[in-house]
């Protein structure tokens, strides 16, 4: 409203009384428009503190939940203290049985060896008899093709030899 509204006034009385009452009305109703917005903003902000105060109770009990977390957390740093000194005796211990038992080790790692030559010799010879196999059937449908003319050419003997006996 920084426009000179005074200049619009020209004509008679009535209009300009008119006028100004419309302007006024105008105002009147921005008024009221932002006096709803007020209220609304007043309603808003009143939902955001209450819904802070919400936010500040959840974080005095996540401040207690983490103090007992922190307890919990030093509770199990003197009881892993524990296990790695346990670990380590176990440690010592595995060390000395190792040596004891390397030689049975490396025994048992050769026979594995041995083992996987002869499991890879088996898979060979398996392989070769494969092939061989499937080169004869390859070969089959070939010789009963064969053996199919042969069985003709004696079933057309054996009806030649028939029908001169009849």
């Amino acid at each position: 409203m920084s426009k000179d509204l005074t200049k619009k006034l020209d004509g008679t009385l009535e209009e300009k009384v008119d006028r100004l009452i419309d302007i006024v009305q105008a105002m009147d109703r921005r008024l009221e428009a932002m006096e709803r917005r007020l209220d609304t903003m007043d309603s808003r902000l009143e939902a955001m503190d209450s819904r802070l105060e919400a936010m500040e109770r959840r974080l005095d009990t996540m401040d207690s939940r983490l103090e007992a977390t922190d307890s919990r957390f030093d509770a199990m740093d003197s009881r892993l203290g524990g296990v790695e000194e346990r670990l380590g005796s176990l440690e010592a211990t595995v060390e000395n049985r190792l040596k004891e038992t390397r030689p049975i080790w490396e025994t048992v790692q050769a026979q594995l060896a041995d083992l996987k030559e002869f499991q890879e010799r088996l898979r060979e010879d398996t392989e070769k008899g494969f092939r061989i196999i499937d080169r004869r059937l390859e070969l089959q449908p070939i010789e009963w093709s064969r053996l199919r003319g042969f069985q003709r050419d004696l079933e057309e003997r054996v009806d030649k030899i028939e029908k001169r006996l009849d």
